[in-house]
């Protein structure tokens, strides 16, 4: 049986690649769905949707330091309220795994924002910028989360 680190860096992994998974996502269902001229509409757009997507991977870098401040809250909060009865290592991972999950979706917010920006018609580099920046986020989170785990 994989220890709880490594079933922690599985669900990093599987949470640090639901962001691009979401672009894809979007891209197909749009070009699947959507009439043609949905991107007239989205070209009509692009001038005004654009400069604000740009704020979003300067957003999702500043989730990382608050990510990581708040798991680190997260997690006091939750040993602190185990009893002492029912203290064990798997309490204790419990309680961060959950904290874990919390926080790295705080640098993620902004890409999923970014996500629907290009939806109603951003230009693509914002978005991917963002998204790669979350990426990033979630895996530093997820990996200092991680390190409180048993190996």
């Amino acid at each position: 049986m994989p220890s709880a680190r490594g079933r922690a860096l599985v669900v990093v992994a599987i949470v640090a690649i639901s962001t691009p998974l979401a672009i894809v996502f979007e891209t197909v269902a749009r070009r699947w769905m959507m009439p043609p001229e949905f991107e007239e509409v989205r070209a009509w757009l692009e001038p005004s949707v654009t400069p604000w997507m740009w704020l979003t991977p300067f957003a999702a870098a500043l989730g990382i330091p608050l990510g990581l401040r708040l798991q680190r809250w997260l997690v006091a909060r939750n040993l602190a309220r185990i009893p002492d009865h029912r203290r064990s290592p798997v309490t204790e991972a419990t309680a961060v795994s959950d904290a874990m999950l919390l926080s790295t979706s705080v640098p993620q917010v902004p890409a999923v924002l970014a996500t629907l920006g290009l939806l109603i018609g951003s230009a693509p580099t914002p978005v991917l910028l963002a998204t790669a920046v979350a990426t990033a986020g979630v895996l530093v989170i997820g990996v200092v989360s991680t390190r409180r785990l048993p190996a």
